[in-house]
């Protein structure tokens, strides 16, 4: 004799979908504990068929430890922190600041006028604006009728 399926669910189906449910959900809120690590400096990036703007966030780092730098379409900041100096007979009871030396690289969208670039800094804020090569310009093509 051949075992049937029943078409109603048994306990044991029950307590194994609930199961997998507690499973699906333990593992989607796992990571919500975790601190996401971001890259840093963050930066912000706009373009327009012109130019390109990039802002970037650098509180704290003297204007001697930020290095900009393009070679071919390649944008890259270079900054470095240096560590807050402490008492050794104090304890810290929060360090979340970062120290060292951090890197971005930004590959822009087109040829950049390296010549025109401007950099400026700001209350801990780095707005660098890029202009258009204009040798990379989009040139506009006229269509003649025959």
């Amino acid at each position: 004799m051949l075992f049937q399926e029943s078409a109603t669910p048994s306990l044991w189906d029950s307590a194994r979908d609930v199961n997998l449910l507690h499973e699906r959900l333990n593992k989607l809120f796992s990571n919500l504990h975790e601190t996401k690590q971001t890259e840093f400096p963050p930066i912000n990036v706009w373009t327009s068929e012109e130019k390109c703007l990039v802002i970037a966030e650098v509180p704290g780092i003297d204007l001697d430890n930020i290095d900009l730098q393009i070679i071919n379409n390649i944008l890259t900041l270079k900054t470095k922190r240096e560590p807050d100096q402490s008492d050794e007979r104090k304890t810290w009871h929060r360090r979340e600041r970062g120290c060292g030396q951090f890197t971005r690289s930004l590959e822009l969208p087109y040829a950049i006028d390296a010549e025109k670039v401007q950099a400026v800094i700001s209350h801990g804020i780095l707005r660098i604006e890029l202009l258009r090569a204009a040798d990379d310009s989009p040139k506009k093509i006229s269509i003649q009728a025959s």
